[in-house]
């Protein structure tokens, strides 16, 4: 690991325990990450060359007046809105952002965020193709789309939520075989829809050529006891598993219900998930000649919704959910009973929304702030069941996602997952590209990286289960801690010297695509030790530096000469990346 941005002085302190310590590798740095530490126009902004933008008035979830901004007795304390823009946001790009949600007010922002037009994924893809002489679309392409839009875009929660969305309703090019305009058209679908209905988000995915192909649903044909054929299950057993409704009965609050001998009681068995396959057959590509008969080179296949062929589709009664069977239609009818039963389940308000609230504020809700969201998710006061921007809306504004002093009791708060720590870097370093694009991909290798890219979870089951509990003190506690199933000596090891990397180099990338830091805001505050580390504190930290860190960080930044403005910036860097109290969301 490189040190020679690092003085003598850190390797000396006599009181740095394995579980402080500044730069700790293998199993002490695993230790210090505990949680008991705790369709429009061109774009034309830098960075988002070749996107195109869809306007918000064409988006599910946006319109509405806009509330005041509060007055000045009525705003937030500087430190409640950082944490806000950590749990909204991709991290916070600097302290004027934070001032200038104080003053706005969360409200305001929120209505501008639900109203704010979003990138589109799949005009990033044909604008580089064009710019590189129609060249085939890469699977680089569409890693890159996605991380334009969460350091460049304005919509900035839709991408955050979205994000979350894709956790939930996990696609993955670990294979790798999905195309890269399945992937980005995939992701234009969870963002369109990501303060859209619940329902509509559902039926969208089902259909979907990237989701089809992933879990088997496309091309999954009716019984045919003579040739063996029996409708995948695939998909079936998924959306009933970790879409909606979770494996156990739940109260509104999203604890699992018990019967008289104290088990868990079923949501579904395997006669259901039978039930739901046959209703999901029929299904192909768009554009094919033939129900077997589909060009899947071509990109129209990928990006547009899968097509019923009535022929193919499994006649007949299906059993779905709460022992209801459907007397059985048209491909159309029985996959929209299905969807219905899925969605109007009550487990399915509490299952997701807890999965919500972990992606963004906490990874152990209490039961009653689960249940204040689900009733939302069941009536956003309006009568209307699934509306996510009234559930994100919710989660962010709730009296224990606003509540600071939770942190101290060692029950609240999440660790933060790799690919936002490294996307809050790149934002508060305000990088800049150059070259009209970037090459922020393979962040998954083994020995120099993050350990977590978008769209390449190991499964279905996303990079990590929301009910993963590290053994040891979290455990003990009842807690669970999701992020901690990827981190381990590798991981570690590899994000740090990845993130050292990255700050050493001042930038990320090659050619065309690198990302370089602007160091112009940072050098300016190193000139005083003071005002360095309280940037720090503000960007990443959420103004809850622990007095621990501001000191190691002030001891570390004096030793170096003033003279050496960027070293000094660069040596906090690396430091504050690798604190535990940046690491882990309070």
């Amino acid at each position: 690991m490189p040190t020679d941005l690092l003085p003598d002085v850190i390797e000396r302190d006599p009181d740095a325990s394995p579980a402080h310590a500044p730069i700790a590798p293998g199993l002490a740095a695993l230790a210090a990450l505990s949680l008991a530490a705790c369709g429009g126009g061109h774009v034309d902004a830098p960075g988002a060359q070749g996107a195109v933008t869809v306007q918000a008035a064409s988006l599910p979830g946006s319109g509405g007046e806009p509330p005041a901004s509060p007055a000045a007795a009525d705003r937030s304390t500087a430190q409640d809105a950082a944490r806000f823009l950590a749990q909204a946001t991709f991290g916070v790009k600097s302290p004027d952002e934070i001032e200038a949600l104080r003053n706005k007010g969360f409200d305001r922002w929120l209505w501008e965020q639900f109203n704010a037009p979003t990138l589109l994924h799949t005009s990033y893809l044909d604008w580089q193709r064009q710019r590189n002489q129609n060249l085939k679309a890469s699977e680089d392409m569409s890693y890159e789309a996605i991380w334009q839009q969460w350091l460049f875009g304005d919509d900035s929660l839709r991408a955050r939520m979205a994000f979350a969305l894709s956790q939930i309703v996990v696609i993955s090019n670990i294979a790798p075989d999905l195309r890269p305009y399945a992937m980005s058209s995939y992701m234009d679908l969870l963002n369109q829809q990501a303060f859209g209905n619940y329902r509509t988000l559902l039926r969208a995915v089902t259909l979907h050529p990237a989701m089809g192909y992933f879990l088997n649903m496309l091309g999954s044909e009716k019984e045919d006891t003579a040739r063996g054929i029996h409708p995948n299950e695939n998909y079936a057993r998924e959306i009933l598993q970790l879409f909606t409704v979770g494996m156990v009965q739940l109260d509104a609050q999203g604890t699992p219900l018990r019967d008289g001998a104290g088990q868990t009681v079923a949501t579904y068995d395997e006669a259901t998930v039978q039930g739901f396959a046959k209703a999901f057959t029929g299904w192909t590509f768009a554009q094919s000649k033939s129900f077997h008969n589909a060009d899947e080179n071509l990109d129209g296949n990928w990006n547009t919704p899968m097509v019923a062929h009535a022929d193919y589709h499994q006649s007949g009664p299906k059993l779905l959910l709460n022992g209801v069977t459907i007397p059985g239609g048209s491909a159309e009818a029985d996959l929209d009973a299905a969807i219905d039963s899925a969605f109007n389940h009550p487990n399915t308000g509490p299952f997701v929304c807890r999965q919500l609230i972990q992606r963004l504020v906490t990874s152990n809700p209490s039961p009653a702030y689960i249940g204040r969201v689900a009733a939302v998710f069941a009536n956003n006061g309006a009568g209307v069941r699934g509306d996510l921007r009234a559930v994100v809306r919710a989660i962010l504004l709730d009296a224990e996602a606003r509540d600071p002093s939770l942190g101290a009791a060692g029950r609240f708060g999440k660790q933060r997952e790799p690919v936002l720590r490294f996307a809050n870097l790149l934002r508060a370093m305000n990088v800049s590209n150059a070259g009209g694009r970037n090459a922020v991909h393979e962040l998954d290798g083994s020995e120099s990286s993050l350990g977590q890219s978008p769209l390449l979870a190991p499964s279905v089951f996303n990079f990590f289960s929301p009910n993963y509990r590290p053994a040891g003190a979290i455990a003990t506690a009842g807690l669970v801690a999701p992020e901690f199933q990827i981190t381990t000596e590798t991981t570690v090891v590899g994000g740090l010297n990845f993130l050292v990397g990255v700050v050493q180099g001042g930038g990320h990338g090659w050619g065309d695509g690198r990302l370089a830091f602007d160091w112009t805001a940072w050098e300016a505050a190193a000139a005083t030790p003071a005002t360095l580390v309280d940037r720090l504190d503000a960007v990443f930290f959420h103004l809850q530096m622990s007095a621990t860190t501001r000191t190691r960080l002030l001891t570390l930044i004096g030793a170096i000469p003033a003279s050496q403005a960027q070293r000094r910036v660069k040596s906090a860097l690396i430091l504050s990346l690798l604190s535990p109290d940046h690491v882990i969301q309070t």
